[in-house]
């Protein structure tokens, strides 16, 4: 398997379904998914006879089949080129049609309207299907017609938008100096990536207060194209490993000799269509502190595939390829980005992310005045006030004020030339600014106060519609799975229940049945009881699961075995929880002082998940 991280790991979003007319035998793909498939193949796999069968039976919307054309198309979405089409990255996964991930410039569908979020139900008239490949129904000759049906969050209706075709160029990196921020917008990770980031910061870095990325729109690339990328502002490092279907570890790297370009401010950019490279590029940087990462979680691939084609097996392409599904990726530290994404230091609404970002690019003054200060996952960032306070830019100061964790440390003018700790409420109020914080109403007297208030500020937590959190109220198994669920975004299965006490149509029911599909809890008899109270080592038990999923650590925790010694350190659990506890101190996400065989609550509960998140290190902090 290492010989496959020498050539391509396509980590990119796929552009295209299986198409049922394949060049490919089955019989060929069913002996490459046997050898290099990460996860295991459904048992009827041998009975299967046509390649689209054995593609749909692994459930895998990354494992996929391309014709010439759409390999193509991939692959010049990946490095850049002209291409002729409407201009636009579309995600596989059927969701009543086909969502649209980017927009590209100077493109017909930049022209048109469309716009990324927009879902695809239909080509000229015609609605499309699960096995539909909507690229093929795009894509066509320069200058003829094509009209796509989308759905538009908010819009109600449908709408027609008709497209004209014509050649695209693809660029992947641009970049630009924005006040005195160097912008780099990244499109991709591809052959060209690194060295036009590192064009970049050469020409502009020494002018440059703060350095902003924006990966918004960037749904991948290659494994090899993000690590030289994420290196010019690491050096050599060790930028992310990768597990296999045997369970070994491999990883890519930069050299030793790797230039670190800038040790200016890095300010991220990141979105729901910031996927897969775009993920694996965020989580070094959050690893390593160096940077942070504003606007929304991100799309949750922590899978690689490798590209299997002409080049690897002459004997079996030509001009196609099949994409497999061969590793789990993890960040530097180990953590996983599969489904739960890659959480932003700053939590903001898509409205104000690049005016936040802008706004966190001042330099460094010479005097505290008409600025603020802030200390946040090891970056020193200031805001000026001046620019700040302008009509245009203060919902965007406001969020930003609203979403600073505690973990934050913010500071304004104070006498003499000085710099004076203040809160974000505080400082709203001397700026005159509204603000309604994230945090709750009864948190006072919690001792979990500042665990809450972090999962609130990353917005992993809810509460009641009267403000408060009701932290010392007993916590039901339902809540907690709702709770867990929802921090971690997991989305709920189809088909039947898992536990036949939840029906379809319980509130919890989507939660619970997510975190049985995961395999992090398991019922009694056939049932769950979702509204019996839920004990401190019953979340324990629940975490720990938790943890062999989110994290390298965590995974190698759950194999060892419970020493003698750890059965008497562990006691106060029951025999059956004792190994769990074990697993989540050593991740320093276990509270001792809590009565394991008591009930918990519900600020119990959020501070067992918070330490399980930073343990796990899925925090940026």
């Amino acid at each position: 398997m290492k010989k496959l991280l020498s050539l391509m790991l396509s980590l990119c979003l796929s552009l295209s379904l299986a198409l049922p007319a394949a060049a490919l035998e089955a019989e060929d793909a069913k002996e490459l998914l046997r050898t290099y498939y990460v996860d295991q193949l459904p048992d009827d796999f041998d009975r299967l006879t046509s390649l689209e069968e054995i593609l749909a039976s692994v459930h895998d919307p990354y494992t996929v089949y391309l014709a010439p054309e759409a390999y193509r198309s991939l692959m010049d979405s990946i490095d850049g080129g002209t291409v002729v089409g409407i201009g636009a990255t579309i995600r596989t996964v059927f969701e009543g049609g086909y969502r649209v991930l980017s927009i590209l410039p100077d493109s017909p569908a930049l022209d048109a309207g469309l716009q990324p979020g927009d879902v695809i139900v239909a080509v000229d008239g015609s609605p499309l299907t699960g096995d539909a490949d909507p690229t093929a129904r795009i894509l066509g000759e320069e200058g003829t017609t094509v009209t796509l049906t989308i759905l538009r969050q908010g819009a109600g209706q449908p709408q027609d938008l008709t497209l004209v075709r014509r050649s695209v160029t693809v660029p992947i990196v641009v970049y630009e100096m924005r006040g005195g921020a160097l912008f780099i917008t990244c499109d991709s990770f591809g052959s060209s990536t690194a060295g036009v980031i590192a064009q970049a910061l050469l020409a502009h870095e020494s002018q440059a207060s703060a350095i902003l990325m924006d990966l918004r729109s960037n749904p991948g690339g290659t494994s090899r194209a993000a690590a030289g990328a994420a290196g010019l502002f690491l050096g050599g490092e060790i930028i992310s490993y990768f597990r296999d279907a045997s369970g070994e570890y491999d990883y890519v790297y930069t050299l030793p000799s790797f230039p670190d370009l800038t040790d200016k401010p890095l300010i991220i950019l990141t979105g729901p269509y910031s996927a897969s490279g775009s993920e694996l590029f965020s989580a070094a940087i959050r690893d390593y502190g160096a940077g942070i990462a504003v606007g929304q979680r991100t799309f949750g691939k922590g899978v690689g595939q490798y590209v299997f084609d002409e080049s690897t097996h002459p004997e079996l392409f030509d001009g196609d390829c099949l994409k497999i599904t061969v590793f789990r990726f993890y960040s530097p530290n180990g953590a996983t980005n599969d489904t739960v994404g890659v959480l932003p230091t700053l939590a903001l609404s898509p409205e104000n992310t690049q005016q936040a970002a802008m706004l966190l690019s001042a330099p460094l003054p010479a005097s505290p005045a008409h600025h603020l200060k802030l200390e946040l996952a090891g970056q020193t960032l200031c805001v000026d006030l001046e620019q700040a306070l302008k009509e245009e830019n203060t919902a965007a100061l406001t969020e930003l004020l609203e979403a600073l964790p505690p973990s934050a440390r913010l500071y304004e003018a104070g006498p003499q030339g000085t710099w004076v700790p203040v809160s974000p409420a505080g400082a709203a109020a001397h700026l005159g600014l509204s603000f309604t914080p994230r945090s709750f109403s009864d948190l006072e007297d919690s001792p979990f106060r500042e665990e809450i208030e972090t999962l609130a500020a990353f917005r992993l937590l809810s509460g009641y519609e009267d403000g408060s959190f009701r932290p010392g109220q007993t916590i039901t198994r339902a809540e907690f799975c709702a709770m867990t669920a929802a921090a971690l975004d997991l989305p709920a299965p189809s088909g039947d229940s898992a536990f036949s006490d939840v029906s379809s149509g319980d509130w919890f029911a989507g939660a619970v049945n997510a975190m049985a599909a995961r395999g992090f809890l398991s019922g009694s008899g056939g049932s769950f009881r979702p509204g019996d109270p839920i004990t401190c080592q019953e979340i324990a038990a629940i975490l720990s699961n938790v943890s062999a999923w989110a994290c390298m650590e965590g995974r190698a925790n759950a194999q060892r075995d419970l020493t003698e010694q750890e059965q008497q350190a562990y006691a106060a659990y029951s025999p059956w929880a004792r190994a769990a506890a074990r697993n989540l101190d050593l991740l320093g996400a276990l509270d001792s002082s809590l009565p394991p065989q008591e009930n918990a609550s519900r600020g119990t509960a959020a501070a067992l998940l918070c330490g399980l998140l930073r343990g796990a290190g899925l925090l940026w902090e």
